[in-house]
């Protein structure tokens, strides 16, 4: 912290402790001052968060049955439906021994393909697509797949690695971290690493031809590895960290390694709330947590 107050002029942490704000509270004290899980002052923060009004504002759209807008899609609507609720509630600080917490978490599980990978859909909302597209098809004259077929493929191609990443990285901070489900995503993302150390979709039809691993389907599986913590991760995980951390540092986070280091996207640059997506704060922040603060390539 003093190398930060001298670079920076000043010191923020009176202002990240504000108690008008729990959730930053909270993450300050662990992670910028190293306060213990158990001391007084973070257990109070924590006990905060369930009653900041942004907290209540999200867990009154809720529904009795754990999830957000519509039970058999907890994809879409992006940032309202299941899985974007269940990412800020893991940003914010709340853990499973909250009951809002648990009803969310059961309901998502389902979501969860037996390979691992967690899917935009289940049953109900793919065959929902199947007979949308089956009615396009009539009026063209073309002929679907059979229903059960479409229905299998759709959810198998809709395992996402950048959802499965967040998901998994959400559980982990809500307290699941040795829960199966979440061993068996993270697994699931070792398998389906890059040859180059990133991540594609792996059965996304429109990543069929590509080679080149995505830039936010290798964040997420990075961030969830880096914030699992070191008494979880295999020898597999921790292999496949590495060779994902490397894959982000031969960029420099955001340049083409290829192409005389031009910037990728200049969006990346523009740092934003809550990080669902990329952006080199983010980038920075796991290497950091992999323990690659000292690799000139980020400098």
């Amino acid at each position: 912290m003093s190398e930060w107050r001298r670079n920076l002029k000043a010191d923020p942490t009176a202002w990240l402790t504000d108690r008008d704000n729990p959730s930053v509270r909270y993450h300050t004290l662990i992670h910028l001052l190293g306060y213990s899980q158990d001391h007084p002052e973070v257990l109070e923060a924590r006990r905060e968060i369930t009653s900041d009004p942004r907290v209540i504002k999200i867990l009154s759209k809720q529904s009795p049955e754990g999830h957000w807008e519509s039970a058999a899609e907890p994809y879409l609507p992006k940032y309202k439906s299941s899985y974007w609720q269940i990412m800020i509630l893991g940003m914010l600080g709340l853990r499973k021994t909250l009951p809002n917490v648990r009803k969310a978490m059961e309901h998502v599980f389902q979501f969860q393909h037996p390979e691992g990978g967690f899917s935009e859909c289940g049953e109900v909302g793919a065959r929902k697509e199947y007979k949308y597209l089956e009615e396009r098809a009539k009026k063209k004259g073309r002929v679907m797949p059979p229903e059960h077929q479409w229905v299998q493929e759709h959810i198998h191609e809709f395992q996402l690695t950048c959802l499965t990443g967040n998901v998994c990285l959400a559980l982990i901070r809500l307290g699941y971290a040795s829960d199966r489900s979440v061993k068996r995503g993270l697994n699931w993302l070792v398998k389906v690493q890059n040859e180059d150390g990133g991540w594609l979709c792996p059965y996304w039809k429109a990543h069929a031809k590509d080679k080149h691993g995505c830039f936010m389907g290798t964040i997420t599986p990075l961030d969830a590895f880096s914030e699992l913590p070191a008494r979880f991760r295999t020898s597999e995980i921790v292999n496949s960290m590495e060779a994902g951390i490397e894959f982000l540092l031969k960029h420099r986070l955001f340049r083409a390694d290829h192409h005389d280091f031009k910037v990728i996207k200049e969006s990346w640059l523009t740092l934003g709330f809550p990080q669902f997506f990329y952006d080199i704060l983010r980038g920075l922040s796991v290497v950091c947590k992999a323990e690659h603060a000292d690799d000139r390539r980020i400098d």
